[in-house]
């Protein structure tokens, strides 16, 4: 099986991560619907993707505004794949985080992500199946000091998929909840990039080999750590 053909929404494609999964999709043969929630930052969106080829779309639209995300789902020709990419984090000590910090980053990591997941389940339920990847992190699986916001969105995200994916399977939808270690992007500010961590380039090329395996196969979670180069 491959991805040649699909149609795959990536959230968050401005930059990094999703930018990189946006690419990976497009030379997979995939026609790519890359959405970002800044209109400023399209322009260089679309030339990063214009390298690659021209089979792809962008869509301006924030991850929790219902009916942009209503609107771009139902204007796709149609939906194979969504990956839920988009996402923010913050560090700062529990002591000192409000409580309006605290909804900011649940809005988006874990009320975006669900409206995203629930309109994409509408359409490919509607047309015969689909599969819809999360990007959570490993934070979904341990604690984090002076992370305590970004480590329970991405618990609620690990298990909001698992509890999707028993409604879903049987429906012809499969969710995935991706739980990779540090990726060498700068998510925390410039200049915070790991630079042992996963490459986000190999992540994106894990993810497009996950949207391409066949029907049969049904990936629930997947733990994805960087592994130490000698020498």
């Amino acid at each position: 099986m491959s991805i040649r053909g699909k149609v795959a929404l990536v959230t968050g494609a401005n930059r990094g991560l999703g930018l990189s999964i946006a690419k990976a999709l497009q030379r997979g043969g995939a026609h790519v619907i890359a959405l970002a929630r800044d209109p400023a930052k399209a322009p260089d969106m679309e030339r990063e993707l214009a390298l690659v080829g021209d089979d792809f779309e962008t869509a301006i639209a924030d991850v929790t505004d219902e009916d942009a995300i209503t609107g771009v789902i139902r204007g796709a020709t149609r939906l194979d794949v969504v990956v839920n990419n988009a996402g923010i984090a913050r560090t700062k000590p529990l002591l000192d985080t409000s409580t309006d910090e605290l909804r900011e980053i649940l809005d988006v990591n874990v009320t975006g992500a669900f409206i995203v997941t629930r309109e994409a389940a509408r359409r490919m339920v509607a047309d015969g199946g689909g599969h819809i990847i999360n990007i959570a992190s490993d934070a979904a699986i341990r604690g984090i000091p002076g992370m305590a916001p970004y480590v329970a969105s991405k618990h609620a995200l690990l298990g909001m998929g698992r509890s999707v994916s028993l409604e879903l399977r049987q429906r012809g939808v499969r969710v995935t909840t991706l739980c990779p270690g540090p990726i060498t992007t700068d998510i925390l500010g410039p200049g915070t990039a790991n630079p042992d961590a996963i490459s986000p380039d190999d992540l994106a090329a894990t993810v497009a080999h996950i949207a391409g395996l066949p029907p049969t196969v049904d990936i629930q979670e997947l733990l994805v750590q960087p592994l130490a180069q000698n020498g």
